[in-house]
């Protein structure tokens, strides 16, 4: 057990010094609140609370810090990049076509970003006016899955690219 935990720390160091620094904290923060409460003799379920508050709030601020770095995502980058770098492999000017294979894709994304706009205000309204929201949801959800999964199954029909 004492192995799997030293490779487990390990690992968690080596990927995210951030989360082992919260982690270490956690641990120290709830060991100070027991010795405290033990010397000013709070009873032991407001103590159990204060502890879980404490690495809670802590584990929070480590959540913010790893989604502050923006992620650089979008859908159907993969297949931007496969088409940019096919489509422009055998000609001489090649940012021509690299531009325009970047504008197709990306109004796709803004058609997709107002269809989601758009379908979150027909169910916003339709929950204010007590409407059967969910079966106006049902349709913008699939869509969101199924352009999900179409980004999914393109990156693994068009690969990494790395050799």
């Amino acid at each position: 057990m004492m192995v799997a935990c030293g490779v487990l720390v390990s690992v968690i160091s080596l990927k995210s010094p951030v989360l082992l620094f919260c982690l270490l904290m956690g641990s120290l923060i709830a060991i100070i609140t027991q010795r405290i409460g033990q010397q000013l003799e709070i009873p032991k379920r407001k103590l159990i609370i204060v502890q879980i508050i404490a690495v809670v709030t802590l584990l929070s601020i480590f959540w913010l810090d790893y989604f502050a770095a923006p992620a650089q995502a979008q859908f159907f980058k993969k297949a931007e990049d496969f088409f940019q770098n096919t489509l422009t492999s055998g000609s001489n000017t090649n940012s021509n076509t690299q531009a325009a294979v970047g504008l197709v894709f990306n109004v796709l994304r803004a058609l997709y970003l107002l269809y989601i706009a758009v379908a979150l205000i027909g169910v916003v309204n339709a929950v204010r006016k007590d409407e059967d929201w969910q079966n106006i949801a049902r349709t913008p959800l699939l869509v969101v899955v199924a352009v999900t999964i179409a980004d999914v199954l393109t990156g693994f029909v068009i690969g990494s690219g790395n050799k």
